[in-house]
């Protein structure tokens, strides 16, 4: 399935499963050791409000809650990523945004920055899910009001989850009904991937193959904990029957090097 993403990488001839990551990207240290490692394709960081060493001003900085200081904010991480003398690296990004407010106060900074000249992924919880998970998501409307405005962008759009070691559970007809309500109702027309945390991906084959097929122009992307209750043989099947053409992979390597991909 051709994308923004696979566009960008022909290398991975459409398997979006060998896209490489680097995760939490959330200081300028792991920034800069990010952009200079040519293996990573794609790096993932966590935006919230908050304020950094310099300035105790409320802005979106890389950062994952419950930390509200970095040394690196959105516009400088944005700046450097644009700004790359080293044009032989080539890497997309996405961003997980951890609060309405720090979205809000970002949307502008990543309209100037973001010329579609590499992918950009914009991510946040809009959804409860499982297993009754207690985290807070982010609303859904508003959300998806102000990402569908954005230009070039992939929303990559899920649940909160209740989930780690020695529990069992899955994706469930009504979450996937609530997802689906929400995409019709606001009217989206982007490209989306659908992050789904691998062991309760790998319960969850029927209702995510429906998912799919509904939201014709989608994928999922497997995130996991380290250690997460996952049922391997059952997360490949998931990955043989869906194809690597339409999951992303972004796991744990002890996981990663479990799953079948070719």
């Amino acid at each position: 399935m051709k994308s923004i993403t696979t566009d960008f990488f022909p290398e991975v001839d459409g398997n979006v499963s060998l896209i490489t990551w680097a995760h939490a990207v959330n200081n300028q240290d792991y920034l800069s050791k990010t952009l200079a490692n040519g293996k990573i394709m794609m790096i993932e960081a966590d935006i919230t409000e908050g304020v950094t060493k310099s300035s105790d001003k409320l802005i979106p900085i890389m950062a994952h809650p419950p930390n509200k200081e970095s040394d690196l904010s959105l516009e400088s991480f944005l700046g450097q990523i644009t700004n790359q003398a080293n044009p032989i690296v080539r890497q997309g990004i996405k961003l997980d945004f951890k609060s309405l407010n720090a979205f809000e106060k970002s949307a502008g900074i990543i309209t100037y920055y973001h010329k579609g000249a590499f992918p950009l992924w914009i991510n946040a919880d809009i959804l409860p899910g499982p297993i009754n998970s207690t985290h807070e998501p982010l609303n859904a409307h508003r959300f998806l009001e102000l990402a569908k405005k954005l230009p070039n962008v992939v929303l990559s759009v899920g649940w909160t989850t209740n989930y780690g070691p020695s529990m069992f559970g899955k994706y469930k007809d009504t979450d996937i009904e609530s997802m689906l309500h929400v995409i019709k109702t606001n009217n989206i027309l982007n490209e989306i991937t659908f992050p789904v945390r691998a062991g309760l991906a790998a319960e969850s084959l029927d209702e995510l193959q429906r998912l799919l097929h509904t939201v014709k122009k989608s994928t999922l992307t497997l995130w996991s904990h380290q250690n997460d209750n996952v049922d391997v043989r059952k997360l490949n099947n998931l990955i043989k029957e869906i194809g690597c053409d339409r999951i992303y992979i972004d796991v744990p390597e002890s996981l990663r090097e479990q799953l079948v991909t070719s």
